[in-house]
């Protein structure tokens, strides 16, 4: 009962929909004629566990849509697929896509499920299976600990805050997005054009500029020696040197770990000797160099440099409970840690406090343990620094900044050499100088995070993530590089090698997938068949690849879905009536043609579809491209070329042995036949027809007529690719 058979994820443009889905096979079993309804208590159990598929608006179309299936009696195919959306929702991945369709074998249906995390998504689908099990069979199910571990599974395997505002930002540019690992690593657009970020840095971020930013010394050194306002400071060798510094000085001091991050090992506002010891024992859990810097009194922010300007700057305060008169310390701080906002490392927009041996410091020097119970609106403070990886809360001032203390902050950024920097600055007023007030940079921080801009506790929320993206790629520039998809029955692989042989005459350099194997240029790097999605993304991987042709065959498209999201130029050269159909899921042509215009539904606004006038079933799909049709056919007076001349538009056919070019009333004679030596005699139907399509697609690429009379008359299909 409810075996679910087999299951493939989807991860590209598919059969059901644009975005990745899982697709499952569901064997309903002994049930397969039970509806919802005729389930003793089956209603009440999902409604009780799940309320909030009330806002499943379902067929109905409202609120309360599934519900209302789910009382007039519905299949549970239907329900895995409603019941698996909520709790990825619920988890922290608001999906809303589904589908269930019956397969011709009885009680088999087809399932398809949108998703956002590939590991999320598959587990959603097994705890859903189990929770209707339970319900069917009327067993308890742990409703409450399975959301509990999806959404631990959820902030395990996504993105982070800062990485995931830099992909959304990406998308609504157009620009291709692929991670490129289980971190945080992601490939901006394709090829040539691509750009790599790892959470707030960049293939820009200098390795050197990276390593002088961990160095606090250093970095101090070099911002001082520019005129940016820095704290003075030295290394110390023991607690003695440090307290004896901070004689010389004139406490307070701040003391930290020269080499450090996220505010560990941090403790600031020391004045007494007891105090400095107890710093640099916390220091040296952290690290073996310990700094000691003057202690710079007013409010912490942090400031956040793009390029050469300041996009955001945020208030930042430590970690502090409240109190009410009633609770304990323990308990105030359980109550905020309470706040979904916050969890465990970075993976929310805010993380947890926790009661630790610095926590534990804090309150003993203020005369408290965890057990007390502080009056009604007392602060306890369990933080000196205002990290918000330890606890911290953010206020947005950006607004309020100084022009001269954002051009310190972008002069602090310029001279360690980040383009991307978190400055770190301390100053009563942000709206004064630095100089005015005492104010100083206090660190300058590499690959800094972006949760407190993304959702201040307080304040506007500020658009890093498009201010990265924008500093990656001009205004106007999707990443993309033209990529042609070339799918159909016969003459994939010739058409796909004769459209890379035409662009190559351009001099870029080409990729090709084809089933002969998968080239970079000339060079084969994987002589199986390429025709699948894997091969594809191996190709728009590629640093220096300007162009990919890729041959898309139908077992990659229904087993993982496209390689891309979007194409230049889709072609389909034949499907044909004899067409055969093949692996799972193509029971018919119908099926078959749904398959393959996957790649025609890719193309992009701006781009190309290359189809078949003289196939019906490839001429059908002309209804499902956003973008233009160039149709191509041997036959000059077919009614679809007709009409396409009629209308202006352009098409690629042959007349009296010659090809030619067709826009509008206009037509331009390309060359005959009998030039191109894959044709030979000219009296091969198929190649005629590859040549035809080859020709058409470079001519939506923009190349020109002598162009593409040089590729056909010199491309030879006993022979490699040459390119350099």
């Amino acid at each position: 009962m409810l075996e679910i058979r087999r299951l493939w994820v989807l991860r590209g443009p598919n059969i059901w929909a644009h975005f990745p889905v899982i697709e499952l096979e569901l064997d309903l079993g002994e049930i397969k004629d039970t509806s919802s309804e005729a389930i003793p208590g089956f209603n009440d159990r999902i409604k009780s566990w799940l309320p909030s598929m009330i806002e499943h608006r379902c067929s109905v179309g409202e609120r309360g849509g599934f519900f209302q299936r789910l009382d007039r009696g519905t299949y549970m195919a239907h329900c895995l697929e409603h019941v698996t959306l909520e709790l990825q929702t619920l988890a922290g991945t608001p999906v809303g896509f589904g589908r269930a369709r019956e397969t011709p074998e009885d009680g088999v249906y087809k399932v398809a499920i949108r998703y956002e995390e590939e590991a999320l998504g598959c587990a959603a689908v097994e705890s859903a299976r189990d929770l209707l099990l339970a319900a069917i069979h009327d067993r308890p199910f742990p409703v409450a600990e399975t959301c509990e571990r999806l959404l631990n599974l959820c902030q395990e395997v996504r993105l982070g805050p800062s990485t995931a505002a830099i992909a959304a930002a990406a998308r609504a540019r157009g620009i291709p997005v692929r991670r490129l690992s289980t971190e945080n690593l992601l490939q901006l657009g394709w090829g040539a054009r691509q750009r790599r970020v790892w959470t707030a840095e960049t293939d820009r971020t200098s390795a050197i500029a990276e390593s002088i930013a961990q160095d606090k010394d250093l970095t101090r050194m070099l911002l001082d020696c520019a005129g940016v306002p820095v704290p003075v400071g030295r290394t110390v060798a023991d607690a003695d040197a440090a307290w004896a510094f901070a004689e010389e000085l004139g406490a307070p001091v701040v003391v930290k770990p020269r080499y450090g991050n996220h505010g560990r090992g941090v403790t600031a506002n020391l004045s007494t000797r007891e105090q400095v010891v107890q710093a640099f024992a916390a220091a040296r859990e952290e690290g073996s160099t310990i700094l000691c810097e003057r202690f710079i009194p007013g409010a912490d922010h942090r400031l956040l440099v793009i390029g050469e300007r300041l996009v955001a700057a945020a208030r930042r305060e430590p970690a502090q409970v409240t109190g009410d008169g009633r609770s304990s310390i323990r308990a105030l701080v359980d109550a905020v840690n309470r706040d979904p906002r916050r969890g465990a490392g970075h993976a929310t927009m805010l993380s947890r406090i926790e009661l630790d041996g610095i926590a534990l410091t804090m309150l003993a020097e203020q005369g408290l343990t965890p057990a007390a119970v502080p009056a009604a609106g007392q602060c306890i403070l369990l933080r000196r620094n205002a990290n918000l990886s330890t606890g911290g809360t953010a206020i947005d001032v950006t607004d309020q900044v100084h022009p001269e203390v954002a051009a310190r902050a972008v002069e602090a950024a310029q001279v360690v050499g980040l383009d991307i920097a978190g400055i770190d600055c301390l100053a009563a007023d942000i709206g004064r100088p630095l100089e005015e007030q005492g104010g100083a940079v206090i660190e300058v921080n590499a690959g800094p995070g972006l949760r407190m801009h993304l959702e201040p506790s307080a304040g506007s929320p500020r658009p890093v993530g498009e201010a990265i993206v924008d500093s990656l790629f001009p205004p106007g520039a999707d990443g993309r590089i033209p990529v042609i998809a070339v799918t159909g029955v016969r003459g994939k692989t010739t058409t796909t090698r004769l459209i890379a042989h035409l662009l190559h005459g351009t001099g870029v350099l080409v990729a090709t997938a084809a089933a002969d194997g998968l080239r970079i240029g000339a060079r084969c790097i994987d002589p199986r068949d390429a025709t699948g999605p894997g091969n594809a993304r191996a190709a728009l991987q590629h640093p220096r690849v300007a162009a990919a042709v890729l041959a898309t065959a139908r077992t990659g498209i229904l087993q993982e879905g496209l390689g891309f999201d979007r194409c230049q130029v889709g072609v389909v050269t034949t499907i044909g009536a004899e067409a055969p159909l093949g692996p799972r899921g193509i029971a018919s042509l119908e099926d078959l043609v749904r398959v393959k215009r996957c790649v025609v539904e890719a193309v992009l606004p701006t781009g190309s579809a290359i189809l078949n006038a003289e196939d019906p079933l490839v001429a059908e799909m002309a209804e499902r491209c956003r973008g233009a049709v160039l149709w191509f056919a041997r036959d000059p007076a077919h009614p679809l070329i007709a009409a396409q001349r009629a209308a202006g538009g352009r098409a690629v056919v042959e007349r009296d042995g010659m090809i030619r070019l067709i826009e509008g009333a206009a037509e331009t004679p390309l060359l005959e036949l009998t030039s191109v030596p894959m044709i030979g005699d000219g009296c091969d139907d198929h190649q005629v027809r590859n040549a035809l399509a080859a020709a058409a697609a470079a001519w939506a690429l923009g190349l020109s007529a002598d162009q593409i009379c040089a590729g056909l008359s010199s491309f030879r299909l006993d022979r490699d690719i040459k390119q350099p």
